[in-house]
């Protein structure tokens, strides 16, 4: 190793930002660490909108309901902000240090304490968002199924068990996409969730002029008129469903608590005591930096300005399908929408065939999104345990099956996970999007700390401990409660 490399992989910054000969070096030293770019612009693109897109997009409407449009805009426009700046100061900080992952520039920055403190946090995220997807695929898939084969409510078919499904969408689906040693290759897969997911888009605008508001007393009028109609057969469907399933029949009750005091009038700015929940979904929704230097050093010519565009280009786009989701979900359920927005369509006819084909593809997106989460969660075990050490597939594929053995029976034997890991994403989100990037920022980046270049990055790291400090009163609170 030169006298370069060893100085800027210990942090040594104090005489200012490196030159061009010393960066040259130190990209080349990063680019040498993978031997297979071989994922291009649009690809990376899939990838990180992938990463970045995924069960966020089902909160959004109910954070349009707690702030009012205008606000929920203006609050939108500022996360995918923030959050691009979040990737940017990555990006700079590892060509500025030569080293190519997250967890090596906290290492870069504050020793073998900030390596394990950014493991930990990418772990503990991209574990419980495996989780959250895989809830998914364990209530949604059986349903979809029981649709599809005309089964009864009360069937008990070993098809219909979401056990059973999700441990053979894990092992037939998942495992083989996962078990591919770089990330560029999932760009196909990820290409094809994104167009799920753009579908699942459309049908929220055109459902947007087909559900009528309010949808109870329409139903009301309706199923006077003919026995045959879709909400009629919705009804019917509630009313056998409850005496089976506890799971959705709670679904079916939140959904008529919440049309009893239904209104259809669009709030432009709101408050109330809910607002606060927006601000953390927001965050949680563009969570991806975990992702971005994976797939910044697969990218084909790997420099800054083209991992600036892709970053732009796929930040863009998902801010136009969260916006729109979230808007048209909104404005297809004004008070009553709930916190997840596919399970609405699903109460109010889950025989509809369009809302069913919704149904798939949201499917489609979160089976497809797990193995893209699965590989920041392998590569931080593997930078812990085994690194330095030459790529081997038995500690690859070992790692693997157990990550995703480990996540399947998180979702099968323990139900209440989900807000055991809503907690800790809620604190690893704030400190993967905000906190740990603008750290790394202030202690490597060139110029002191009250320099003009840090005074942003230091005001992000205050905002940021502010939302997970507010993040985990709002989940306290809600336990309690």
């Amino acid at each position: 190793m030169s006298k370069i490399e060893k100085k800027y992989t210990k942090g040594s910054f104090s005489k200012g930002r490196p030159s061009q000969e010393e960066l040259t070096i130190l990209r080349e030293r990063r680019m040498s660490q993978y031997e297979g770019k071989t994922a291009s612009m649009p690809l990376c693109i899939f990838n990180l909108m992938n990463a970045i897109l995924g069960s966020g997009i089902l909160g959004l409407a109910n954070a349009v309901a707690n702030l009012g449009i205008a606000l929920f805009t203006g609050m939108l426009v500022a996360v995918a902000v923030l959050a691009f700046n979040s990737i940017r100061l990555l990006i700079e900080m590892c060509d500025y240090t030569g080293n190519s992952s997250y967890e090596a520039i906290g290492k870069a920055a504050f020793g073998l304490g900030g390596k394990v403190v950014t493991i930990l946090n990418i772990f503990i995220h991209t574990m419980g968002a495996m989780c959250s997807f895989l809830f998914i695929v364990k209530y949604e898939l059986p349903e979809v199924i029981r649709v599809l084969v005309g089964a009864g409510p009360c069937d008990e078919a070993w098809y219909l068990n979401g056990d059973i499904l999700t441990i053979m969408v894990t092992v037939i689906i998942i495992m083989p996409l996962a078990a591919a040693r770089n990330i560029g290759f999932l760009g196909y897969t990820s290409g094809f969730a994104m167009a799920c997911m753009i579908f699942f888009t459309g049908v929220i605008i055109a459902e947007r002029w087909i559900i009528p508001c309010p949808i109870r007393n329409n139903t009301i009028e309706i199923s006077t008129n003919t026995s045959d109609d879709a909400v009629g057969v919705t009804e019917d469907y509630h009313n056998h469903n409850e005496t089976c399933s506890s799971q959705t029949s709670d679904i079916h009750r939140e959904f008529e608590e919440g049309l009893a005091h239904q209104t259809c009038d669009a709030k432009i700015i709101t408050w109330n005591s809910l607002s606060a929940y927006a601000i953390p979904t927001m965050v949680f929704a563009f969570q991806c930096h975990a992702s971005v230097l994976p797939i910044y050093t697969e990218l084909t010519n790997p420099t800054a300005k083209r991992m600036h565009k892709v970053a732009v280009i796929s930040i863009l786009n998902v801010f136009v399908l969260y916006f729109l989701a979230a808007l048209f979900g909104y404005l297809t359920f004004y008070s009553a929408v709930g916190p997840e927005l596919l399970l609405m369509y699903s109460a109010y006819d889950p025989t509809n065939i369009v809302i069913l084909i919704s149904r798939l593809m949201v499917l489609c997106c979160v089976i497809f999104s797990t193995p893209l989460l699965h590989y920041p969660a392998r590569k931080s075990l593997i930078m812990l345990f085994f690194e330095n050490k030459p790529f081997s597939w038995i500690t690859h594929l070992g790692i693997m099956i157990v990550l995703l053995t480990t996540t399947n029976i998180l979702v099968i034997y323990v139900p209440t996970i989900r807000e055991v890991f809503g907690f800790a994403g809620a604190t690893c989100a704030s400190m993967l999007v905000i906190i740990l990037p603008s750290l790394f920022y202030l202690r490597l980046g060139p110029g002191p700390l009250l320099s003009s270049r840090k005074l942003v990055p230091l005001f992000l790291v205050i905002i940021g401990f502010g939302f997970m400090v507010m993040s985990m009163a709002l989940i306290i609170m809600g336990w309690i409660k």
